[in-house]
């Protein structure tokens, strides 16, 4: 029996960039302090409910969700949407470097960056998906779990945020 050999790791696979000091990423680079400093984060959205922070982060926010398909974790999602999105742009207009990680970077960390996109860019979801899909291939694989709170979250754009105020249209 043959083992297959494990490719080891890079900073390029655990984390990538979004958008111009926007990263999603794995946990573990959320720990690793050679790769925070070469990325130069200042800020981190961390949406686990336990995974730790790294001391050398300034800005630390925990978005405190399971990835579990659970309709209540959904919602919970859904719940925290407003606050993850003008959390996220609060530190993003002050020129922070932000890591948004989850376990993966697959759901959870996709998510809040979607509805940080949504508010940032005034595009509706399925184009700021696909922005995160061509940046970070695994995004929302198989599907995308937080859909029915990314969905109520577009909706809540399209309707209360966005009249009041001018998008920027960056991307």
């Amino acid at each position: 029996m043959r083992q297959q050999q494990q490719q080891p790791r890079t900073p390029a696979t655990d984390a990538d960039e979004i958008i111009p000091n926007v990263w999603i990423g794995r946990w573990e680079v959320a720990l690793n302090p050679e790769w925070l400093a070469a990325h130069r984060i200042q800020s981190v959205f961390n949406c686990t409910k336990t995974a730790p922070f790294h001391p050398s982060v300034p800005n630390q926010f925990r978005v405190p969700v399971d990835d579990n398909l659970q309709p209540a974790e959904i919602k919970n999602m859904e719940i925290w949407a407003p606050e993850i999105a003008f959390k996220i742009l609060r530190e993003f207009n002050a020129g922070r470097a932000i890591l948004i990680h989850c376990h993966a970077g697959m759901q959870r960390s996709t998510a809040a960056t979607a509805f940080f996109l949504m508010v940032l860019t005034g595009r509706p979801l399925i184009q700021v998906m696909y922005l995160i899909q061509s940046r970070r291939p695994v995004a929302f694989r198989p599907t995308p779990n937080f859909a029915p709170a990314m969905r109520a979250f577009e909706e809540q754009v399209r309707t209360l945020i966005l009249p009041r105020a001018a998008p920027q249209r960056l991307l």
